[in-house]
């Protein structure tokens, strides 16, 4: 089994290797969001711009993830996400979340220092890291620059609910799926974590990204209690 630390992604990025690759600025990925037959809403990916942030590059990435109003009598969502992460590397600079779900709202902002290895929260609140962390939206960008190699782990950190999780990417066979757009040759990923972790106690998640260079993630399946919500990519911007 091969193992492909953060650390060692940032190494080969440094010498130009892996890091060849970058996203264009508007990229947007529309998904339909369905559990079984069932419409539930769609979500967007989107790198809305790039900017310097203290003399480094970085991507301004957002995911929002709505309901779909014809079931508000059942139940109403709409989260958003929001990280500017570095070019390089791929590491979040800022990173904040809101959260509508129903009566329930939250607001979450952290600012992270991956040289000296510190996050800071919304209300100032210092957390120390053990090493450099990605994020819920910074991550799936990430396995999109890895060379995907069936049978392999790529290993990451996520920091998530104010604290940091080790994750581990097992790589797949390929697969050939079906979506709105059309058939793609694919290879899928599942990132688990030990315990509760990032995705739930009963939670886990499976990305399907296609087999090519540029890596589209045209399928993501999210395991919770209740079932399985299946989001495919139904339309492409870049």
């Amino acid at each position: 089994m091969k193992v492909i630390s953060l650390i060692g992604f940032m190494f080969l990025s440094h010498n130009g290797i892996v890091f060849s690759q970058t996203f264009p600025p508007g990229e947007r990925f529309e998904y339909e969001a369905r559990f079984g037959l069932l419409t539930l809403g769609h979500m967007v990916l989107e790198i809305t711009d790039t900017l310097t942030v203290e003399d480094e590059k970085c991507y301004s990435i957002t995911s929002r993830l709505c309901s779909n109003p014809d079931l508000k009598f059942a139940f109403s969502l709409f989260d958003t996400f929001n990280v500017i992460t570095t070019v390089k590397g791929l590491l979040p600079v800022v990173y904040e979340k809101r959260i509508h779900e129903g009566k329930y709202s939250s607001y979450q902002k952290f600012y992270f220092n991956q040289e000296s290895l510190y996050v800071i929260t919304g209300d100032s609140t210092k957390i120390n890291i053990s090493q450099p962390v990605m994020d819920l939206l910074s991550f799936w960008y990430y396995l999109r620059l890895n060379p995907l190699v069936e049978n392999d782990t790529i290993t990451l950190y996520l920091f998530e609910g104010k604290r940091e999780h080790k994750i581990e990417c097992i790589v797949h066979k390929k697969e050939v799926i079906r979506t709105p757009l059309g058939r793609f040759s694919t290879i899928r990923i599942t990132p688990k974590t030990a315990g509760k972790g990032v995705f739930g106690s009963s939670g886990s998640m499976d990305i399907w990204y296609t087999d090519d260079q540029k890596r589209f993630p045209v399928q993501i399946k999210t395991k919770l209690k209740f079932g399985t919500i299946t989001f495919r990519l139904k339309g492409v911007k870049y």
